[in-house]
């Protein structure tokens, strides 16, 4: 099993530009993000600040899993 990030301000940082957009870019439909990210980037920022550490870096490590495996995806 990998390990998960513990660090939270690592997490939240990581978030704050999730909230923007995916890192492989746009809005992917099957993100969980995918309805934060057509809000105002103020409510998106409230949104985000407004979860606990814990809520924070398992969206963290979510996005980080999909990532890797689209990233693995693409290399097939």
């Amino acid at each position: 099993m990998e390990p998960q990030l513990t660090n939270i301000e690592e997490a939240r940082l990581g978030m704050h530009g999730r909230i923007l957009r995916c890192p492989l870019g746009g809005n992917p439909d099957d993100c969980p993000l995918h309805e934060v990210r057509t809000w105002p980037v103020e409510k998106r920022v409230a949104w985000l600040e407004s979860k606990t550490d814990q809520e924070v870096v398992e969206l963290y490590n979510c996005h980080t899993k999909c990532l890797e495996q689209k990233l693995a995806a693409q290399s097939d």
